[in-house]
């Protein structure tokens, strides 16, 4: 570990005389696209030469092609100039992390980057990307769960390290986006809807929502057909936390009590490798969203509070309780936690195909 640190240290050193713009322009051939971009954003670049330690991932000219073949997208670069510094800060994090480092544990690791307009994300401390490896390789998940690989590493530059990668990131879209673009998810859709609550739960910063699947609400359908606006603004309520983004790697084999937005409680923890919510399972972990994280479940949870609701008969695989259990931790220290491991992980991407999720 020593040794590759000083080997590390050795190199940042020797790349100690080149800035970032001598860097990028070494690679021109493959990043001319990224570079015009950057010379039309001067402040961005001042202020990233400002700072110290900082990956970034940088899309090559062919993931630009690509996504910049839809006249759309286009149209809307022109359009609006906020797009494209948003797009650039969802490529930069705080820390300057080799390759090496992005594939020696395993993953999934939620890296926060410099996305912090607040038009594109009110997640704290910046919107998240995914990385995964699978130890040859690193791997990069957003918005729509898109995924970019990086294709060349460690081009290191006086602040930090770039590594190119083979598509332009998407920055995730906001939660009525996300549920409309997912046919499993149609009926929870219908629900939120019907509860008028789209624009509120778009709205919540800092958001967490396990989202039951079309078989789970298919399950309680007599139930759910029975239930009152108010009766079912409770229960979707009780899918919902707010003020904490909790990720998969975030919850562990100790229970924790989370307190939801109806305010009950809901008991989260691993249980035989899977991710548990009461007696639901997340079958579809860490869809990222502006304003935080979805994960699908397949039960609907039915908070046992929920006054003059009827009482759902269906097994705990499709429907379950939140009967509470003493705090063994609370969702605000795992998080504490896994913020503190995920400060020594960095990765920078940024993405025009923001712009297809507004």
């Amino acid at each position: 570990m020593q040794v590759k640190h000083l080997l590390h240290l050795a190199a940042a050193q020797a790349a100690c005389a080149q800035s970032l713009t001598e860097v990028l322009s070494s690679q021109n051939s493959t990043l001319s696209t990224l570079i015009g971009l950057l010379q039309a954003q001067p402040d961005l670049v001042t202020a990233l030469s400002g700072l110290k330690g900082i990956t970034i991932l940088a899309p090559s000219n062919d993931a630009f092609t690509t996504l910049l073949s839809d006249p759309t997208v286009a149209s809307m670069v022109e359009s609006d100039p906020t797009i494209v510094p948003a797009l650039l800060s969802y490529h930069v994090i705080n820390g300057t992390f080799y390759a090496s480092d992005l594939t020696a544990g395993p993953g999934p690791v939620f890296v926060p980057t410099l996305l912090a307009d607040k038009n594109y994300s009110t997640v704290e401390g910046g919107q998240r990307v995914e990385v995964r490896s699978d130890g040859m390789g690193v791997s990069i998940f957003t918005g729509g769960g898109a995924e970019s690989k990086v294709t060349k590493a460690d081009l290191n530059f006086t602040s930090g390290t770039i590594h190119i990668i083979d598509k332009v990131l998407t920055i995730p879209a906001n939660l009525t986006s996300v549920l409309m673009s997912s046919p499993d998810l149609s009926s929870l859709t219908g629900a939120v809807t019907k509860a008028n609550l789209a624009q509120t739960l778009s709205d919540v910063p800092q958001l967490t929502i396990f989202a039951p699947n079309n078989a789970a609400f298919e399950a309680i359908s007599d139930v759910a057909a029975g239930l009152t606006v108010e009766q079912l603004t409770a229960v979707l309520g009780y899918h919902a936390i707010a003020g904490a983004v909790v990720y998969s790697t975030d919850i562990t084999t100790t229970t924790m009590n989370v307190k939801t937005v109806e305010g009950s409680e809901v008991m989260v923890r691993v249980e035989d490798g899977n991710v548990m919510v009461n007696d639901a399972k997340v079958i579809m972990p860490n869809i990222l969203i502006k304003n935080g994280v979805v994960h699908v479940i397949d039960g609907v949870l039915i908070p046992e509070d929920l006054s003059g609701s009827p009482t759902p008969s269906a097994g705990p695989s499709t429907t379950t309780s939140g009967t509470p259990m003493s705090p063994t931790s609370s969702v605000v220290t795992g998080a504490a936690a896994a913020k503190g491991q995920f400060a020594g992980v960095a990765v920078v991407l940024g993405g025009l195909s923001i712009i297809l999720n507004l």
